[in-house]
């Protein structure tokens, strides 16, 4: 969208039919105060208002309300003239306004079209369709009153906006809802099918509480850590209002750099802190400590559990027919599935005795012995079912004396790691004791750091005692508020933490017994379905992640140019935990600048809104103005003649009103500074009131345009 030509007729101070021809340049629209020149922005405001009829008699030039006869009429009307995507377009707003007898002034006849079309073929729609040549949430990165409104991230859905204009996220907003849709349907099939699973149906029911369970405080701890952040966010900006507002100082730049500090030192120190005493129970075999004694008694009851079982089968044996070989026995016999086929293969393949734990080097004498009977058993097993036609069953089904006889075996193996580990515990425990006293000792200073702080920033000039104490209580229980929700919010993420791998857990579990059965199918897709959901989560992340960046690195080249010879700092968007967008300007080593003087601040949010501006001629691929009031109030001369030659490299149309290339020659004559005009690339207009006029009649004021070049 470009704008060619701007029409106002009797809007306020313009009285009767005004025009500027507009390049797509830069535009400058020069006026001293009082001279119409945030008139020109207000009727251009008016103009976009696509939500509301506004016919306001306030709107209406005074001098030619007080000019009309009875009964007579005129019109209030902006027109512009634009260029969107190759066609010539016009934008009019007008209404006509009449004179009564008595002197009032009634409004109607409200018109608000858009023409569109080139050549003899024009249509005439809604003025409302200007909503699809220049988007509401597009104005808001494009026009601007004053320096005030320069920051873009003042509103609290501001960073959404953007993010759902300028970059791809809302795309995935379909896809999200026919995956969690899809996702929804295999999870109902897959439950449908395991319900018949008769076998595992106790289980299934177990794991779907528990899943159900480990939803529902998911859900709540989420809501907890919302409430809680925005807890956070809302005190933070009070804390900032004050900060802000408050001349820096040294003082209080220090304060701010030893808590950074020592809230670094802490969460590192935390980071070292691993108290899972529950898992190490088990997992690292704490529980084993001091076992020495439990471990001999242990592998005696096996031992004796073991004789007893052979001497049963002995007995069982000779009962059972083979009382002629077995009575030639002068000891108790190892049956020949004692250690099994298999397990005698791995002690011969991994050269070691797993019933005493004794290394057996290949081709060694215990190596020979266990290969000599293993071919034994072998032997024995063919011999007897050559000869046997009736097998005798066996006293025992299960063998699990062998089970436990491996289990003696590997505490006999791993007694020393057993008996070390009362040490290890020891030093684990100590080490955890020790770094807890550490954070004792940073807490203790963080806190002494904050207090400082508090009094730092209640101390201002002309308050009494009883107001001083007043705002230090005041900053006190703000700050309190803010650590414990930031507190709240740690702990808070680390049982989410902990929920999820649990709810993953039982998801696993339900899936391993979905294995071999009808639901098993179902399954596979539920997780196909899962990770392309959640494939399509980190690529929206990215897209978001990659927009910011864009951003914050064309902020910080503009950011350079518009302070050549002077401090920048580094322009960094920052994303709460709320979702709301900031704007932040950082020294090199990462620290917030909060009081920069106001033109370094006009600069660096004008850095952001020049990177969006090309961000969204790059990816809406055409071009939106630029329209500022009064952007740059508070610059030098010099810092103005800076801004305005990087604006008029900016190959974007730019339009800026403003009281900068004037200059004051005395007897309140104000002059335009022909010199530093002449020096600015772009089209120039002087606005003024015309002369004379009477300065206690407002029905005497008229501006008047001249193109300048």
């Amino acid at each position: 969208m470009i704008i060619k030509k701007l029409e106002i007729t009797n809007f306020r101070s313009y009285y009767g039919y005004n025009s500027l021809d507009l390049t797509d340049g830069l535009n400058l629209i020069i006026g001293a105060n009082g001279d119409g020149k945030t008139t020109i922005f207000d009727a251009l405001a008016w103009l976009f208002n696509t939500k509301q009829v506004v016919m306001d008699e306030r709107l209406i030039s005074k001098k030619r309300e007080e000019e009309l006869s009875t009964s007579e009429s005129d019109d209030v009307r902006v027109a512009l003239y634009y260029e969107h995507e190759g066609q010539d377009k016009t934008l009019e707003k007008m209404f006509r306004f009449t004179k009564s007898s008595d002197g009032t002034v009634t409004t109607q006849n409200y018109s608000f079209v858009l023409r569109e079309g080139n050549g003899i073929e024009r249509t005439e729609v809604s003025g409302v369709n200007i909503d699809h040549d220049f988007p509401v949430e597009l104005r808001h990165y494009t026009m601007f009153r004053g320096e005030s409104d320069l920051d873009v991230f003042k509103e609290s859905n501001a960073l959404g906006i953007l993010i759902k204009t300028f970059s791809d996220v809302k795309d995935f907003d379909a896809y999200f809802k026919f995956m969690e849709f899809a996702k929804s349907c295999a999870e109902s099939a897959r439950d449908s099918a395991q319900r018949k699973d008769k076998k595992n149906s106790d289980k299934v029911r177990g794991l779907k509480q528990i899943i159900e369970r480990e939803d529902a405080i998911l859900s709540d701890i989420n809501r907890e850590i919302e409430d809680k952040t925005d807890e956070v966010t809302n005190f933070k900006a009070l804390l900032d209002n004050i900060e802000q507002n408050r001349e820096a100082s040294e003082q209080l730049v220090d304060v701010n750099r030893r808590i950074a500090n020592l809230t670094k030192d802490r969460d590192e120190t935390a980071s070292h802190i691993h108290e899972d005493y529950t898992i190490n129970l088990l997992d690292d075999m704490w529980i084993l400590m001091g076992f020495t004694n439990i471990a001999a008694d242990f592998t005696k009851k096996v031992n004796d559990a073991d004789l007893k079982r052979r001497e049963e089968e002995k007995a069982y044996l000779i009962e059972a027919g083979e009382k002629k070989a077995l009575k030639k026995l002068k000891f108790t016999p190892l049956p020949v599935n004692i250690p099994g086929p298999q397990t005698m293969k791995e002690m011969l393949h991994d050269e070691v005795c797993k019933v005493c734990g004794r290394p057996a080097p290949k081709h060694s004498e215990p190596w020979e012995f266990m290969l000599h009977k293993l071919q034994e058993y072998e032997d024995a097993i063919k011999n007897r079912k050559d000869k046997e036609d009736d097998s005798v069953p066996p006293l025992y089904k299960n063998n699990y004396i062998k089970e436990l006889m491996g289990r003696a075996t590997t505490l006999d193996n791993n007694l020393h790691d057993i008996n070390v580990l009362r040490q290890r515990i020891k030093e684990k425990i100590a080490l955890n004791n020790r770094l807890h006293n550490d954070i004792r000792k940073i807490e203790e200073n963080l806190e002494r750091e904050y207090e400082n702080k508090k009094r730092i920033l209640a101390q201002t000039d002309g308050l009494t005692e009883e107001q001083l104490q007043a705002r230090y209580q005041d900053i006190s229980s703000w700050t309190n508020q803010q650590r414990n929700a930031e507190d709240r919010v740690k702990t808070l993420k680390v049982q989410r933490e902990k929920h999820r791998e649990k709810l993953d857990d039982a998801q696993n579990q339900l899936s391993q017994l979905a294995v071999g059965t009808s639901a098993e199918i179902y399954t596979k897709i539920w997780n196909i379905i899962r990770q392309i959901a959640d494939a399509f989560k980190s690529a929206k992340d990215k897209n978001k992640y990659d927009l910011l960046k864009a951003i914050e690195d064309k902020a910080n080249y503009y950011l350079e140019q518009l302070n050549i010879n002077d401090f920048k700092g580094t322009v960094r968007i920052i994303e709460k935990a709320n979702g709301q967008g900031e704007v932040r300007l950082v020294n090199n080593d990462g620290a917030t600048i909060y009081s920069p003087n106001t033109a370094l601040k006009t600069t660096y949010l004008m850095s952001i809104i020049f990177a969006i501006s090309c961000i969204s001629s790059e990816r809406k691929n055409t071009e939106y103005p630029l329209i500022f009031d009064a952007p740059t109030s508070s610059f030098t001369d010099a810092k103005d003649t800076e801004f305005f030659n990087v604006i008029s490299k900016l190959n974007k149309q730019v339009i800026i009103v403003t009281k900068s290339f004037l200059k004051d020659v005395g007897n309140g004559n104000i002059v335009l500074d022909c010199d530093r005009v002449e020096a600015v690339q772009g089209t120039v207009y002087r606005i003024e009131k015309k002369k004379p006029f009477d300065d206690k009649k407002l029905g005497t004021i008229q501006t008047i345009i001249t193109k300048i070049k």
